[in-house]
């Protein structure tokens, strides 16, 4: 059975994480933008502030679109599997990471929402075992309500398993 193709991550989840990712910048620029702003409309010479704004507007606008198409590929690239005893992950497009955690090794497991995936109706599954490394990468994110709980009863349902 393979997770990622019967339980799929939402169309929405590339969105979400670049909103995330741009909304830091985009703060900064507007900060940027307003200062230059104040300061030239003191000396009362706006010209020179419209060609600025726009320019920061248009890099903005390139990382938004740049981040965007990262996640996508992102997300194509993003891969989670039960196979045998083990719940693996596979993550990353320039530099992949895969996890394998052990079933009867896991700690803790639990679903949950930042703000943006409630907006976006999105939910996280995470696993974690003692290791430090699987408290980072060991997660899946960007799943409907209903396959985060599908994942999550598998989940459960192999550690019992091996609980005997």
């Amino acid at each position: 059975m393979n997770l990622r193709e019967k339980y799929p991550l939402e169309n929405k989840k590339p969105l979400k994480k670049t909103i995330e990712k741009v909304w830091s910048w985009f703060l900064f620029l507007s900060l940027i933008i307003f200062f230059i702003f104040i300061t030239k409309f003191n000396k009362n010479v706006l010209l020179p502030t419209i060609p600025i704004i726009i320019v920061v507007l248009i890099l903005l606008f390139l990382l938004f679109i740049s981040i965007y198409f990262y996640e996508i590929f992102y997300m194509r690239y993003y891969f989670y599997d039960i196979v045998e005893a083990n719940l693996i992950i596979k993550k990353g497009v320039f530099s992949r990471n895969k996890i394998t955690i052990p079933f009867n090794r896991l700690q803790d497991l639990y679903v949950d929402q930042d703000v943006l995936d409630r907006i976006f109706g999105l939910y996280d599954v995470h696993v974690s075992s003692a290791t430090h490394i699987s408290s980072q990468l060991s997660h899946i994110d960007g799943l409907n309500k209903r396959n985060s709980e599908i994942i999550k009863g598998f989940i459960l349902q192999r550690i019992g398993k091996n609980d005997r």
